[in-house]
């Protein structure tokens, strides 16, 4: 007889994102033309340089272990990037490098939350916060989309009633995935406020941070510079910089907090390779500037999307501020048909009748909606829509 599984591990669901592209490609291989507006990826590629630089340090031999936690060349360019863009001043010391954002959040989860720590998840979020929660001990408090949803996207009130004496910790996303909103500055100093009366970790995820598109995004810690002592930021190359693949992203927050998820990489991943490293410190210091065209052109996209959609009668959606994805409000078609249970059933019609992949909203702590991603090439973004207006008319 074998002993019984990790029940925290148990716990934990397959990313549906990776699931449902899975199951897309799939189909593609099939011979079918399924069109996939389902993952959260840029589809312009890498800019040549930073793929050159990485060509350039392999050749040079830089394909041997690097420093858990990241070298310190790219920790210091990191904290320049802050300061510079961000006016946020962190000590290279104070920032962790991983594989990806994903695995910084998840070393982070491990190192803040004991058994039974509840950590407040404002719907809509992104689909890997609460398993990250679950698999670290935690508990994932979900406040649901409010009914202010989107006009007031961070409900405080609303928030305010799911906190309990166990909560430890909230997470805060913007740019959002998947809905698109970007919390403006006065918002911020609301939300920065009321949490300055809390002793809650403050995990704020900006990896959306170059995709804000009618609002300017600002950090929160700049905004309400008092949380610096249990504010963690989490960032990263793949949206910013269209490195999904090279797997980079990074933390900064207190000093003691970083250095246990560092000392937990050292016994995970390990490191980065340091050809990635060098690639990586090129692509930081050129900014924003080094993805201006492509920045632009997703903003572009947007716009078509939006115009696009707003075609389609009975099918209200979130506009997008920033990020890349456009959240589409299912709650009245469902309620016309009858026919679907819930977005789920819909998602699963949508690509076997059409041959469209989308993320269903369940998977964001948002029934009633679903995830669309516009980082498509500009024909397979009208062409998807089109599907979709034929599919509900």
């Amino acid at each position: 007889m074998t002993h019984p599984l990790s029940k925290k591990i148990l716990g934990v669901k397959a990313s549906p994102t990776i699931t449902l592209n899975a199951k897309a490609t799939a189909m593609i291989k099939q011979g079918l033309p399924v069109l996939s507006f389902a993952v959260g990826e840029p589809h312009f590629p890498t800019p040549q340089i930073v793929v050159d630089k990485a060509i350039e340090s392999m050749r040079a031999g830089r394909t041997k272990y690097g420093a858990a936690g990241g070298g310190p060349e790219l920790r210091k360019a990191i904290a320049t990037k802050l300061e510079r863009e961000n006016r946020l001043k962190f000590a290279p010391e104070q920032i962790v490098v991983g594989i990806g954002a994903k695995e910084i959040l998840f070393h982070l989860m491990l190192t803040l939350l004991n058994d039974g720590d509840e950590v407040l998840l404002p719907a809509p979020f992104w689909v890997s916060y609460a398993d990250q929660v679950i698999a670290a001990g935690g508990v994932p408090v979900i406040v649901p989309v409010p009914d202010s949803f989107p006009a007031n996207p961070f409900d405080i009130a609303e928030i305010e009633k799911y906190a309990t004496p166990r909560t430890v910790a909230i997470v805060i996303n913007s740019p959002n995935n998947p809905s698109g909103y970007v919390l403006n500055e006065g918002k911020l100093r609301e939300i920065g406020a009321w949490l300055s009366k809390k002793d809650w970790w403050v995990i704020s995820d900006e990896i959306y941070e170059y995709l804000s598109f009618d609002i300017e995004q600002k950090s929160l810690l700049e905004i309400c510079p008092d949380l610096r002592d249990r504010f963690i930021l989490i960032n990263g190359f793949s949206k910013s910089f269209c490195m999904t693949g090279w797997r980079v992203g990074y933390g900064a927050g207190p000093q003691p907090v970083m250095n246990l998820v560092r000392s937990l990489q050292s016994h995970s991943s390990t490191c980065l390779p340091m050809f990635i490293e060098d690639a990586s410190i090129v692509a930081i210091n050129g900014g924003r500037e080094l993805m201006r065209a492509e920045i632009a052109e997703m903003n572009s996209l947007r716009k078509t999307a939006i115009a696009e959609f707003e075609k389609i009668k009975g099918l209200p959606i979130v506009e997008p501020q920033g990020a890349f994805y456009v959240f589409l409000d299912l709650r009245p078609f469902m309620a016309n048909t009858g026919r679907f249970k819930d977005t789920m059933a819909i998602c699963e019609w949508l690509l076997n009748d059409a041959h469209v992949a989308l993320v269903p909203g369940e998977a964001f702590g948002a029934p009633g909606f679903a995830r669309f991603s516009y980082a498509v090439a500009e024909e397979k973004l009208r062409e998807g829509i089109a599907r979709i207006a034929r599919a509900l008319a």
